[in-house]
């Protein structure tokens, strides 16, 4: 694609013919537009997932989710209990389905989608 320099407002664009924001849509393009822009919004998601994971795992680490408790005389820290009565001892047991592998596999699966549509977003603009 080429590269404008009328981002902010396309509606004093010189490069008429170039400009990325001008160039009219077939229905196959507007479709892979589309589709891409579904994609990226998943990943984006996945992306934040990935960010809950590891500020919860810093959590755990840093004793948010536990609790001093009184055993013998002594003051220890216990890790507190989640609603279905789990110990809280990884992210998975404070959100449901955060598991980082899983993770890892969802995100490489969106970015081989999005790369396949972007070779066909470019294979149609060659066109």
């Amino acid at each position: 694609m080429f590269k404008c320099e009328c981002y902010p407002n396309h509606e004093i664009c010189k490069n008429k013919n170039t400009c990325e924001f001008r160039i009219p849509l077939n229905p196959e393009l507007l479709q892979i537009y589309r589709q891409l822009k579904y994609e990226l919004s998943k990943l984006n998601t996945l992306k934040q997932r990935k960010q809950d994971y590891h500020q919860i795992a810093y959590e755990i680490q840093n004793h948010t989710y536990s609790e001093k408790i009184n055993i013998n005389g002594k003051f220890q820290l216990v890790p507190k209990t989640n609603a279905l009565g789990d110990h809280i001892t990884k992210p998975e047991h404070v959100q449901v389905r955060l598991n980082y592998n899983n993770l890892l596999f969802d995100m490489q699966d969106q970015e081989n989608i999005i790369r396949e549509l972007r070779r066909k977003e470019h294979a149609l603009l060659k066109i």
